[in-house]
């Protein structure tokens, strides 16, 4: 037999009783005090797990339940009776600083595995399963905000305009995908010289990156990697991602305000994006088949990076470089696919 003492309450009202609670091997379960006789049995009593030294509930049938302060009798109880023996190894553990130092490492390691490595996949996956009609949408409802924050209306001329337009289409041929792809010219005093490429086909140009470039062979290298970014559904999987680790985050650490902001922020995403140098990669390989397939001049590519390089440190809010890091490193790996192709 096991013997504790405690406080009872009736679950009905805010008396307290104080009382001697005997647990005997057959299971039964004793309960006296003041005026107060109970037999119960283990099987109708729910012990709550350990937390430190704090004072321990029992709960019993019907709302009532008992409070007492010793927790090693009630382990020894929960052990013979086999009764919360998770809940009493986990305590255990917690008690023990190396095993917690353990947990508490797996757990990081768990974490960032998962949103390095877990996330990108999982989102790949997503990606694919989207029909086009629905990122289309998604890119649609993107431009339109971004119109109303960021963009105004091209001052490019008319004549500009349909050679871009022209040049854009004998782009677009070469696509595999059923994206019906649309060259959107826009200017931005925050944006500057910049391009972006929006989910289901739809590539931004700002007029202060026609009027950076020196010819139009630099903007063609410039639409085909963007055009790559969603050929290789880069924006999409960003937003994925993005949702994905929301999720993940909530289900973590139990913030489900992460998630609700992120669909609110989804422009800022969309523009601030920092594409994974896998993205960037990806499309600088697939801007660089392209021109050596249609015999186009791939130093004119890397020149227009080096312009977008040297204006890279004005006082734009977005520059190319924002959403394009390491450009230093991507013309050196560009260089090289052109020795490749």
């Amino acid at each position: 037999m096991i013997k504790i003492s405690g406080f009872y309450y009736d679950g009905k009202s805010s008396d307290q009783i104080q009382v001697i609670v005997e647990f005997y091997e057959s299971g039964e379960v004793l309960i006296e005090g003041d005026n107060l006789t109970l037999k119960t049995s283990l099987d109708h009593l729910k012990i709550a797990p350990r937390l430190a030294n704090t004072r321990r509930n029992i709960y019993l049938s019907g709302g009532a339940k008992l409070e007492t302060d010793d927790n090693i009798s009630v382990d020894n109880i929960c052990t013979y009776f086999d009764k919360n023996i998770i809940n009493t190894f986990i305590y255990k553990l917690e008690k023990n600083w190396s095993y917690a130092l353990i947990a508490l490492i797996s757990t990081i390691l768990f974490v960032w595995g998962s949103i390095e490595y877990g996330v990108p996949v999982a989102a790949k996956w997503a990606a694919k399963g989207v029909p086009v009609k629905y990122e289309l949408n998604i890119g649609e409802q993107g431009l339109e905000a971004l119109d109303e924050w960021l963009f105004a209306p091209s001052t490019i001329s008319q004549n500009d305009q349909e050679r871009l337009q022209k040049y854009f289409k004998s782009l677009t041929i070469t696509s595999k995908q059923e994206y019906p792809y649309q060259l959107v010219l826009r200017s931005s005093q925050k944006m500057g010289a910049n391009a972006l490429a929006l989910p289901g086909g739809f590539i931004i140009l700002t007029d202060a990156l026609f009027d950076l470039a020196e010819n139009d062979e630099q903007i063609f290298s410039v639409l085909a990697h963007e055009m790559g970014h969603i050929e290789f559904q880069h924006g999409l999987r960003s937003i994925f991602q993005n949702s994905i680790t929301a999720l993940f985050m909530a289900g973590v650490l139990g913030d489900i305000t992460s998630v609700t902001s992120l669909s609110v922020a989804l422009p800022t995403i969309l523009v601030e994006t920092r594409y994974s140098r896998e993205f960037e990669l990806e499309a600088d390989k697939y801007a660089v088949q392209i021109l050596q397939e249609r015999s186009r001049d791939v130093k004119e590519y890397i020149r227009i990076l080096k312009l977008l390089e040297q204006q890279s440190s004005s006082d734009d809010e977005f520059d190319y470089l924002s959403s394009h890091p390491a450009m230093g490193k991507r013309i050196d790996i560009i260089q090289d696919l052109e020795k490749l192709y």
